[in-house]
């Protein structure tokens, strides 16, 4: 039980954290008792066991989003609103889930599996952050803005969060707030590998290697690889196709990664790269799965982090930020701009923005 609760960076209460039927579940225990933690934990595992089983959700975002967005398609009288005010809210909330969904794809996360308690502040700053980089005006940012005020009022009305995210940032301002990135070291990616069974073994040094997202890498298949009867850096490619908004992207691999797939085996039955023994034949849940090696090994961050190494170190090295964003599928330059050039010395991003559009 110890392993699936823990007491979060700046947090006085233990969280639970628990994986049911393939969805991880995280929330506050309310309680800076590690025993009282681990009597709770065990009844609320209990209780959302049971509800996965009936195909019931509570406490997730995405229950508390569904459950707002639906009732805007008829008038209610706790908000008394017109269909047309409905109707820019529901437009704002496709849009807000849209960017959420992005925003934790980025930190390595599934937006469908996160607390309400996860939309933060945090989250709040990176949305509008993220809107700005997409060219969108302040006006349509502050209408979305009231939207999801709403959103989050009524989940707080549900009584799944004690704060309104919405209502601290408006006290705030536009300013903005980027978590710190914690870069892995090479040492600790090779003992994260060494503990993983299979394929998985190769799996972070490749993400070190290519940058990829966590999903987008475990569902490659070897049909998505070309020109490896000829294994060296600027002849081999890498179709990815599970991409964030399914949109395809072909790198060309670097010697670093071209000589890790020569040495992961093949299957017979598996398509996959990183393949396994299960009916699917790949890894579904490798970040979950990867959550505990890094616990077990003293990791130190997250999987997802190892993509944040990859893209500062390129940038270090001299690619254009136009070239590592096109690499590594952000939607926006400005995107990679925001999240890495604060890592980058001055003379650092002026030599990443020396080569202008052409990426080179």
């Amino acid at each position: 039980m110890a392993s699936n609760i823990y007491k979060p960076k700046n947090s006085k209460n233990y969280y639970l954290r628990v994986s049911i039927d393939g969805k991880e579940y995280r929330e506050s225990l309310r309680t800076s008792s590690k025993r009282v933690a681990e009597k709770k934990a065990r009844k609320r595992i209990q209780e959302l066991t049971g509800k996965a089983e009936r195909g019931e959700t509570d406490w997730l975002f995405h229950a508390g989003f569904t459950s707002f967005y639906d009732s805007l398609d008829h008038e209610d009288d706790d908000h008394g609103w017109s269909g047309t005010t409905r109707a820019r809210y529901q437009t704002s909330l496709r849009q807000i889930g849209v960017t959420l969904s992005d925003i934790f794809e980025e930190r390595g996360e599934d937006i469908e599996a996160a607390g309400a308690w996860e939309i933060d502040l945090k989250s709040v700053s990176e949305f509008v952050a993220m809107r700005k980089d997409e060219g969108v005006s302040i006006a349509t940012i502050n209408r979305d803005l009231t939207a999801f005020n709403h959103l989050m009022r009524h989940i707080k009305n549900k009584g799944w969060i004690e704060m309104n995210p919405v209502l601290q940032f408006e006290k705030q301002g536009m300013k903005e707030s980027l978590p710190d990135i914690v870069l892995p070291s090479d040492q600790a990616i090779l003992e994260l590998g060494r503990r993983a069974p299979g394929t998985l073994s190769f799996f972070p040094a490749f993400l070190d290697a290519t940058g990829g997202r966590v999903t987008e890498i475990s569902m490659i298949k070897w049909s998505d690889v070309k020109g490896m009867d000829r294994p060296v850096e600027g002849h081999v490619t890498m179709t990815l196709r599970h991409t964030k908004g399914r949109k395809v992207r072909t790198i060309t691999l670097r010697q670093q990664a071209i000589d890790i797939l020569v040495k992961i085996p093949r299957s017979n039955r598996s398509p996959y790269v990183f393949w396994n023994k299960t009916e699917e034949g790949y890894y579904r849940g490798p970040a979950n799965l990867f959550w505990g090696y890094a616990q077990e090994t003293g990791f130190g961050a997250r999987l997802h982090d190892i993509r944040h190494k990859f893209a500062i170190e390129r940038l270090r090295e001299g690619w254009s930020v136009y070239r590592v964003q096109r690499y590594i599928g952000h939607g926006s330059v400005n995107t990679t701009e925001r999240y890495y050039f604060r890592y980058l010395s001055q003379e650092q991003q002026e030599i990443a923005n020396a080569d202008g559009n052409a990426g080179l």
